[in-house]
């Protein structure tokens, strides 16, 4: 059987078991709760008098993403192990390549259509609503396409994670467990790199006196050869979610999506390797 032959019924089974995952619909479903729930905040804090732009509101589900997808990713894969699929795919002739990269292909699809669950509401409804976006149609392309990127290196990983252990249960803490370190990662490298390098002097009273206090040096701010370190982790999966949410209304840097790219060719050919000495029992 041809590789491509292979790949192509393998991905025809893979969907359709897809379609009929309540994994997956329940992970889509949850996307598209917290897209309501955060147009609704939106909608609320507008009419309150506070203004809130579209953009704000629709970057939000990077946040939610790598958490979500680690569950799906780890109950969709695991299942092919406990139904036995694996082992019958590869006993009727499938490269064990084959078999991964189809998982993998599949996984990062059902990752973009679960992203689609919180993105459609927000804008179907937020445009009418919240009155659009502030930033150009150029710049909302950039920034999903990024967010789309950062999703499809996580389910690499997941993807690898769930490939090379059979126990879905422990496969399922781990994969969730990583997201939320990466998650929490990211929030200490943004506030970290955000601290100013001066804290600025300003005027306080003590005893009924004005008093000034001269600008100084801030300890907290990173600087140096730590900084570079803190600056190439922070484009790591996961730890993107901060950074795509912080610059929603400024530039995504290029390093971010080829971060992504890097990040998914080292785990799949990572995973590919191990998978073809892993003993499937």
């Amino acid at each position: 059987m041809s590789a491509k032959l292979s790949i192509n019924l393998l991905l025809r089974a893979n969907f359709y078991r897809l379609w009929r995952s309540a994994s997956f619909w329940a992970a889509v479903s949850t996307m598209f709760g917290v897209g309501i729930f955060e147009l609704a905040v939106g909608v609320h804090a507008q009419r309150q008098g506070t203004p809130v732009p579209l953009d704000n509101r629709y970057m939000l589900f990077v946040l939610m993403s790598g958490v979500v997808l680690s569950a799906f990713c780890s109950l969709f894969v695991g299942a092919e192990y406990s139904d036995g699929a694996i082992r019958n795919k590869i006993a009727v002739g499938h490269s064990r390549a084959a078999v991964y990269l189809a998982n993998l292909v599949t996984c990062s699809a059902a990752g973009v259509l679960i992203c689609l669950g919180y993105i459609l509401p927000m804008t179907a409804a937020g445009i009418p609503l919240m009155g659009g976006f502030t930033l150009p149609p150029a710049s909302v392309l950039w920034f999903t396409l990024c967010a789309f990127l950062m999703t499809a290196a996580l389910c690499a990983i997941f993807t690898m994670l769930a490939l090379l252990n059979q126990n879905k249960a422990v496969v399922a803490v781990v994969c969730i467990s990583l997201a939320y370190f990466l998650l929490f990662l990211g929030i200490y490298f943004n506030s970290r790199l955000t601290e100013q390098a001066v804290i600025p002097a300003r005027e306080y009273i003590e005893n009924g006196q004005i008093l000034v206090r001269e600008a100084m040096p801030n300890p907290a701010y990173v600087q140096g050869f730590k900084r570079k370190i803190f600056e190439a982790l922070y484009v790591l999966p996961g730890c993107q979610a901060v950074h795509l949410l912080a610059t929603a209304t400024a530039v995504c840097p290029i390093r971010l999506p080829l971060a992504s790219l890097g990040a998914a060719a080292v785990s799949t050919a990572l995973g590919l390797a191990l998978f073809r000495r892993k003993d499937l029992k």
